[in-house]
Protein backbone atom coordinates (compact mmCIF):
# COMPACT_ATOMS: atom_id res chain seq x y z
CA UNK A 1 0.00 0.00 0.00
CA UNK A 2 1.38 3.39 -1.01
CA UNK A 3 1.18 5.99 1.74
CA UNK A 4 -0.78 9.21 1.28
CA UNK A 5 2.24 11.51 1.03
CA UNK A 6 3.60 9.57 -1.94
CA UNK A 7 0.22 9.85 -3.65
CA UNK A 8 0.05 13.58 -2.96
CA UNK A 9 3.55 14.03 -4.32
CA UNK A 10 2.62 12.12 -7.46
CA UNK A 11 -0.48 14.28 -7.95
CA UNK A 12 1.53 17.50 -7.54
CA UNK A 13 4.23 16.29 -9.95
CA UNK A 14 1.66 15.15 -12.50
CA UNK A 15 -0.23 18.44 -12.30
CA UNK A 16 3.04 20.35 -12.74
CA UNK A 17 3.92 18.31 -15.80
CA UNK A 18 0.51 18.95 -17.37
CA UNK A 19 0.73 22.67 -16.58
CA UNK A 20 4.18 22.89 -18.16
CA UNK A 21 3.01 21.52 -21.52
CA UNK A 22 -0.51 22.97 -21.43
CA UNK A 23 0.20 25.69 -24.05
CA UNK A 24 1.57 23.10 -26.48
CA UNK A 25 -1.45 20.85 -26.02
CA UNK A 26 -3.80 23.83 -26.41
CA UNK A 27 -1.95 24.89 -29.56
CA UNK A 28 -2.37 21.45 -31.11
CA UNK A 29 -6.09 21.59 -30.38
CA UNK A 30 -6.38 25.14 -31.74
CA UNK A 31 -4.47 24.59 -35.00
CA UNK A 32 -7.50 23.30 -36.98
CA UNK A 33 -9.54 26.34 -35.90
CA UNK A 34 -7.03 29.19 -35.89
CA UNK A 35 -3.48 29.02 -37.19
CA UNK A 36 -2.55 32.30 -35.45
CA UNK A 37 -3.44 30.94 -32.01
CA UNK A 38 -1.66 27.70 -32.80
CA UNK A 39 1.53 29.62 -33.59
CA UNK A 40 1.29 31.93 -30.56
CA UNK A 41 0.35 29.60 -27.71
CA UNK A 42 3.57 27.51 -27.68
CA UNK A 43 5.52 30.65 -26.70
CA UNK A 44 3.67 30.59 -23.37
CA UNK A 45 5.71 27.51 -22.43
CA UNK A 46 8.52 29.94 -21.51
CA UNK A 47 6.25 30.91 -18.60
CA UNK A 48 4.46 27.65 -17.84
CA UNK A 49 7.44 25.30 -18.20
CA UNK A 50 9.54 26.76 -15.32
CA UNK A 51 6.51 26.94 -13.01
CA UNK A 52 5.49 23.41 -13.97
CA UNK A 53 9.04 22.13 -13.48
CA UNK A 54 9.13 23.61 -9.97
CA UNK A 55 5.84 21.87 -9.16
CA UNK A 56 7.26 18.59 -10.48
CA UNK A 57 10.37 18.93 -8.30
CA UNK A 58 8.26 19.74 -5.23
CA UNK A 59 6.04 16.74 -5.95
CA UNK A 60 9.03 14.41 -6.28
CA UNK A 61 10.48 15.70 -3.01
CA UNK A 62 7.14 15.12 -1.28
CA UNK A 63 7.02 11.57 -2.64
CA UNK A 64 10.60 10.77 -1.59
CA UNK A 65 10.04 12.14 1.92
CA UNK A 66 6.89 10.04 2.14
CA UNK A 67 8.77 7.00 0.87
CA UNK A 68 11.56 7.45 3.42
CA UNK A 69 8.92 7.36 6.15
CA UNK A 70 7.05 4.33 4.81
CA UNK A 71 6.01 1.87 7.49
CA UNK A 72 7.25 -1.72 7.35
CA UNK A 73 3.77 -3.00 6.52
CA UNK A 74 3.77 -0.76 3.43
CA UNK A 75 6.91 -2.42 2.10
CA UNK A 76 7.12 -5.93 3.46
CA UNK A 77 4.29 -7.62 1.55
CA UNK A 78 6.22 -8.19 -1.68
CA UNK A 79 9.75 -8.42 -0.32
CA UNK A 80 9.21 -10.65 2.70
CA UNK A 81 7.07 -13.37 1.15
CA UNK A 82 8.17 -16.68 2.56
CA UNK A 83 9.73 -15.20 5.69
CA UNK A 84 9.14 -17.35 8.72
CA UNK A 85 7.56 -15.51 11.67
CA UNK A 86 10.07 -14.90 14.43
CA UNK A 87 8.81 -14.54 18.02
CA UNK A 88 12.03 -12.80 19.02
CA UNK A 89 11.83 -10.07 16.37
CA UNK A 90 12.19 -6.50 17.58
CA UNK A 91 10.94 -3.20 16.11
CA UNK A 92 14.53 -2.04 15.53
CA UNK A 93 14.99 -4.64 12.76
CA UNK A 94 12.01 -3.40 10.80
CA UNK A 95 9.43 -5.95 11.94
CA UNK A 96 5.82 -6.02 10.94
CA UNK A 97 3.00 -8.16 12.32
CA UNK A 98 1.51 -10.64 9.87
CA UNK A 99 -2.27 -10.78 9.45
CA UNK A 100 -2.39 -14.05 11.37
CA UNK A 101 0.29 -13.18 13.89
CA UNK A 102 -0.27 -12.74 17.59
CA UNK A 103 1.14 -9.68 19.42
CA UNK A 104 4.23 -11.74 20.26
CA UNK A 105 4.83 -12.90 16.67
CA UNK A 106 6.20 -10.71 13.90
CA UNK A 107 7.95 -10.97 10.59
CA UNK A 108 11.55 -9.74 10.69
CA UNK A 109 13.28 -8.16 7.71
CA UNK A 110 16.84 -9.51 7.71
CA UNK A 111 19.77 -7.33 6.65
CA UNK A 112 21.13 -7.47 3.12
CA UNK A 113 23.94 -9.93 2.39
CA UNK A 114 27.27 -8.15 2.80
CA UNK A 115 28.19 -8.39 -0.86
CA UNK A 116 24.84 -6.99 -1.97
CA UNK A 117 24.98 -4.19 0.60
CA UNK A 118 28.43 -3.13 -0.64
CA UNK A 119 27.27 -3.30 -4.26
CA UNK A 120 24.26 -1.09 -3.52
CA UNK A 121 26.32 1.61 -1.80
CA UNK A 122 29.02 1.50 -4.49
CA UNK A 123 26.51 1.65 -7.34
CA UNK A 124 24.75 4.70 -5.91
CA UNK A 125 28.07 6.44 -5.24
CA UNK A 126 29.23 5.82 -8.83
CA UNK A 127 25.86 6.91 -10.20
CA UNK A 128 26.03 10.14 -8.21
CA UNK A 129 29.54 10.82 -9.50
CA UNK A 130 28.52 10.29 -13.14
CA UNK A 131 25.40 12.45 -12.85
CA UNK A 132 27.24 15.19 -10.94
CA UNK A 133 30.06 15.42 -13.49
CA UNK A 134 27.54 15.43 -16.33
CA UNK A 135 25.49 18.23 -14.76
CA UNK A 136 28.56 20.37 -13.98
CA UNK A 137 29.87 19.95 -17.53
CA UNK A 138 26.48 20.83 -18.97
CA UNK A 139 26.20 24.13 -17.09
CA UNK A 140 29.82 25.13 -17.64
CA UNK A 141 31.20 23.77 -20.93
CA UNK A 142 28.13 23.17 -23.03
CA UNK A 143 25.63 25.79 -21.86
CA UNK A 144 27.78 28.68 -20.62
CA UNK A 145 26.05 31.64 -19.05
CA UNK A 146 23.58 31.72 -16.17
CA UNK A 147 19.89 31.28 -16.80
CA UNK A 148 16.98 29.59 -15.08
CA UNK A 149 17.79 26.48 -17.15
CA UNK A 150 21.06 26.20 -15.24
CA UNK A 151 19.15 25.54 -12.03
CA UNK A 152 17.06 22.79 -13.60
CA UNK A 153 20.14 21.22 -15.22
CA UNK A 154 21.57 20.70 -11.72
CA UNK A 155 18.43 19.02 -10.35
CA UNK A 156 19.46 15.43 -11.34
CA UNK A 157 22.65 15.80 -9.25
CA UNK A 158 20.55 16.91 -6.27
CA UNK A 159 18.34 13.82 -6.39
CA UNK A 160 21.29 11.50 -7.07
CA UNK A 161 23.02 12.90 -3.99
CA UNK A 162 19.87 12.46 -1.92
CA UNK A 163 19.71 8.78 -2.91
CA UNK A 164 23.35 8.32 -1.88
CA UNK A 165 22.45 9.78 1.51
CA UNK A 166 19.52 7.36 1.81
CA UNK A 167 21.80 4.48 0.79
CA UNK A 168 24.07 4.95 3.80
CA UNK A 169 21.81 2.61 5.84
CA UNK A 170 20.79 0.37 2.96
CA UNK A 171 22.41 -2.67 4.60
CA UNK A 172 19.30 -2.82 6.82
CA UNK A 173 16.35 -4.50 5.13
CA UNK A 174 13.77 -1.84 5.90
CA UNK A 175 16.04 1.04 4.82
CA UNK A 176 16.90 -0.80 1.62
CA UNK A 177 13.23 -1.20 0.70
CA UNK A 178 12.64 2.48 1.40
CA UNK A 179 15.63 3.32 -0.79
CA UNK A 180 14.34 1.09 -3.60
CA UNK A 181 10.94 2.78 -3.44
CA UNK A 182 12.50 6.25 -3.49
CA UNK A 183 14.70 5.18 -6.39
CA UNK A 184 11.66 4.10 -8.37
CA UNK A 185 10.04 7.52 -7.86
CA UNK A 186 13.17 9.40 -8.97
CA UNK A 187 13.84 7.08 -11.90
CA UNK A 188 10.32 7.30 -13.29
CA UNK A 189 10.48 11.09 -13.04
CA UNK A 190 13.92 11.02 -14.70
CA UNK A 191 12.64 8.89 -17.56
CA UNK A 192 9.73 11.27 -18.17
CA UNK A 193 11.95 14.36 -17.98
CA UNK A 194 14.54 12.64 -20.15
CA UNK A 195 12.09 12.52 -23.03
CA UNK A 196 12.43 16.30 -23.39
CA UNK A 197 15.96 16.19 -24.92
CA UNK A 198 14.77 13.43 -27.26
CA UNK A 199 12.14 15.78 -28.68
CA UNK A 200 14.89 18.06 -29.99
CA UNK A 201 17.32 15.28 -30.90
CA UNK A 202 16.33 15.38 -34.57
CA UNK A 203 16.99 19.13 -34.68
CA UNK A 204 20.40 18.65 -33.09
CA UNK A 205 21.29 15.97 -35.65
CA UNK A 206 20.18 18.26 -38.48
CA UNK A 207 22.59 20.92 -37.17
CA UNK A 208 25.52 18.74 -38.30
CA UNK A 209 24.90 19.97 -41.84
CA UNK A 210 25.39 23.57 -40.76
CA UNK A 211 28.62 25.33 -41.55
CA UNK A 212 30.93 26.17 -38.67
CA UNK A 213 29.27 23.75 -36.24
CA UNK A 214 31.38 23.02 -33.17
CA UNK A 215 31.18 19.23 -33.05
CA UNK A 216 32.59 19.07 -29.52
CA UNK A 217 29.90 21.43 -28.27
CA UNK A 218 27.30 19.57 -30.31
CA UNK A 219 28.23 16.14 -28.97
CA UNK A 220 28.60 17.36 -25.39
CA UNK A 221 25.19 19.02 -25.40
CA UNK A 222 23.49 15.84 -26.60
CA UNK A 223 25.40 13.45 -24.33
CA UNK A 224 24.98 15.49 -21.14
CA UNK A 225 21.30 15.95 -21.97
CA UNK A 226 20.74 12.21 -22.28
CA UNK A 227 22.85 11.01 -19.32
CA UNK A 228 20.08 11.64 -16.71
CA UNK A 229 17.71 9.54 -18.85
CA UNK A 230 20.27 6.74 -19.21
CA UNK A 231 21.05 6.90 -15.49
CA UNK A 232 17.35 6.66 -14.62
CA UNK A 233 16.89 3.57 -16.80
CA UNK A 234 20.05 1.94 -15.45
CA UNK A 235 19.07 2.66 -11.84
CA UNK A 236 15.62 1.14 -12.37
CA UNK A 237 17.23 -2.04 -13.70
CA UNK A 238 19.81 -2.15 -10.90
CA UNK A 239 17.24 -1.52 -8.17
CA UNK A 240 15.05 -4.28 -9.58
CA UNK A 241 17.96 -6.74 -9.63
CA UNK A 242 19.05 -5.77 -6.09
CA UNK A 243 15.51 -6.13 -4.78
CA UNK A 244 15.23 -9.55 -6.46
CA UNK A 245 18.50 -10.72 -4.91
CA UNK A 246 17.38 -9.50 -1.51
CA UNK A 247 14.12 -11.41 -1.92
CA UNK A 248 16.11 -14.54 -2.80
CA UNK A 249 18.30 -14.12 0.29
CA UNK A 250 15.18 -13.90 2.44
CA UNK A 251 13.79 -17.09 0.92
CA UNK A 252 17.05 -18.95 1.63
CA UNK A 253 16.90 -17.95 5.27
Amino acid sequence: MVNKQIKKGGIVAGAGCLFAIAPIVAALVAVPFSSDIGNTLPWLTFLTAPAGAIAVIVGIIMAIVGSSKSKPEDLVKGAASGVVPSPSATPATGTVPTPSATPATAVSLPPLPRGLARSVKLAYAIGFGVVLVSCVMRVTLFQPGFSILTIFDLVPAFFAGWLVWLARKSSEGLHFLRLAQSQMIVSIAGCVAGLWPLIFLEEHIAMLDSDGIDRFQWAGTIITGLIPLAASIASLIFAGIARSRYRESIAKN
